[in-house]
């Protein structure tokens, strides 16, 4: 591993336009100036402190400070991946930002920051980008535990390289948490087969670690990878058993259990064994506010299929009141598909199939493949009722059965 104070030396010297012989001068010989930069010598905490004096750059070398921040640093990452909370060593570190950037901390503050930014804006986020395309400058400057932390961390952020990412990470140390973003990275590209088998792997290795949150979290992507393969079987054995580890966990992941389970049941036309699962799944007092409304509209459709019109009613009229102006526009869809459904009665006219189309054809990256699959069954009896059985049948094999 280079030094990396003398990559911060050099890129300072060539910003500010001076040579090395004006920057040394009265300091230490020019080869030497020259190792330092190169990541090859260690100077004295007096040389280093003359060079970064004379750039002008205020280098922090207070040992109490920079023990206690390197102490924060571990504490927060030990918390991070055991998914407990680091609010008060986030904002210790955030707060000493200044300071550990001017310092041998340099690299460890900017791993510390990806990981926060990944918490606060998602995977997707350009700032996650940016700070992981900063990262990857310095690799040969970190130590290995550095290493595991970039490629981890590295490994969150979407792109095409991620799965290289978390490989490189989980060759370095095979932790259940880099299995399960394995697993997570193979199920958002639909590969379910490899999603399975990294799922499968997370689960074994997290038993071994006693990590409580990737037994459940593995255990639920099982179940949601079983629920797109149609194997309702598979799909409720993890579902449970993600359910029995959330118990003593999170209130508001066995609701999410329950929501998922009633939905794919829903999806697969089973209507009365959905409605207990979303029955219990539309608690107030766990559900957030879009769960709560899907799982209401839900309901309702479940009601109305199963003969239960006075409750689909119900759960309708609650679906429309729960409805806020920043919920996603799609929502507005939902419902006016269901008033044509079953307050109208208007299944076959000219709105209730544009609106059933678009949800089909454009729905999936807001309410998942699941529902797909639902509008793809509605769309078959639509065609049925109106004679396109070409249409009927093509859309059928497209899903795998003809409704």
């Amino acid at each position: 591993m280079k030094n990396f104070t003398g990559f911060l030396i050099k890129q300072q010297r060539l910003h500010q336009g001076l040579s090395q012989e004006a920057l040394c001068r009265g300091i230490c010989a020019v080869s030497y100036l020259s190792k330092i930069e190169q990541g090859l010598g260690h100077p004295s905490p007096a040389i280093l402190q003359q060079l970064m004096t004379a750039l002008g750059i205020s280098y922090n070398q207070d040992a109490e400070l920079l023990g206690q921040a390197q102490d924060t640093l571990d504490t927060y990452f030990d918390k991070y991946f055991h998914s407990e909370t680091a609010d008060r060593e986030a904002a210790w570190l955030k707060l000493h930002q200044q300071e550990m950037e001017n310092s041998e901390l340099h690299l460890s503050w900017h791993l510390f920051n990806l990981y926060a930014l990944l918490q606060k804006h998602g995977k997707s986020a350009p700032v996650c980008h940016q700070e992981a395309a900063y990262l990857a400058r310095f690799l040969d400057y970190m130590e290995d535990d550095q290493l595991f932390l970039y490629y981890a961390g590295a490994g969150q952020v979407e792109s095409e390289d991620q799965l290289d990412l978390l490989r490189m990470a989980e060759n370095l140390n095979p932790t259940s948490f880099v299995k399960q973003s394995m697993a997570e990275t193979y199920y958002v590209r639909k590969d379910y087969m490899n999603a399975i088998a990294c799922a499968e792997r997370a689960f074994s290795a997290a038993a071994e670690e006693g990590s409580l949150p990737i037994l459940l979290w593995s255990s639920y992507l099982l179940g949601a990878c079983y629920s797109n393969y149609n194997d309702l079987g598979f799909m409720l054995r993890y579902y449970k058993r993600a359910r029995e580890l959330s118990r003593s966990y999170d209130a508001a992941v066995t609701t999410l259990i329950d929501y998922q389970i009633g939905s794919a049941f829903l999806e697969h036309l089973r209507f009365t064994d959905a409605i207990p699962y979303l029955v219990d799944a539309y608690s107030p007092q766990k559900a957030g506010p879009d769960q709560r409304f899907l799982t209401a509209l839900k309901l309702s459709v479940c009601y109305f299929e199963a003969g239960y019109e006075q409750l689909g009613m119900e759960y309708l009229r609650n679906a429309a009141g729960l409805k806020t102006a920043r919920m996603p526009a799609i929502y507005d869809q939902l419902l006016r598909l269901a008033d044509l459904r079953y307050l109208q009665g208007d299944r076959g006219s000219d709105e209730y199939e544009e609106i059933l189309r678009e949800l089909y054809e454009s729905g999936e990256a807001t309410l998942g493949t699941g529902c797909k699959r639902l509008f793809a069954e509605n769309l078959i009896r639509l065609y049925v009722s109106q004679r396109k059985y070409k249409d009927a049948l093509a859309l059928g094999a497209e899903h795998g059965y003809v409704g």
